[in-house]
């Protein structure tokens, strides 16, 4: 199972910088998954980005050249999150900074 984390926690930033990232967080018992999709730094790809419950450690990364085909793979995601028994308890859409 794929699970999509957010390496870090961005602050809202003034609406002429940055970059539009929307964020999931799904939780199930204790745990607390969140999965991010954004654009990469250099802007040129979409980036969905996950980060794994502690007791899995760490992250991962997918990159996609096209929003469509970032948006085909989060939602399956989320169908594979929510099948496992995780619910989705938030969602986020905001600017973070560079």
């Amino acid at each position: 199972m794929t699970y999509c984390v957010t390496v870090a926690s961005p602050s809202i930033a003034h609406r002429n910088t940055g970059v539009h990232v929307m964020r999931w967080t799904f939780r199930r018992d204790h745990e607390t998954v969140v999965c991010e999709l954004g654009l990469n730094r250099d802007n040129s790809a979409y980036e969905m980005r996950v980060e794994l419950p502690p007791k899995a450690s760490g992250y991962s990364i997918e990159s996609f050249d096209d929003a469509m085909s970032a948006f085909h793979r989060q939602t399956a995601m989320e169908r594979t999150l929510v099948a496992d028994g995780w619910s989705l308890e938030s969602f986020e859409s905001d600017r973070v900074p560079r």
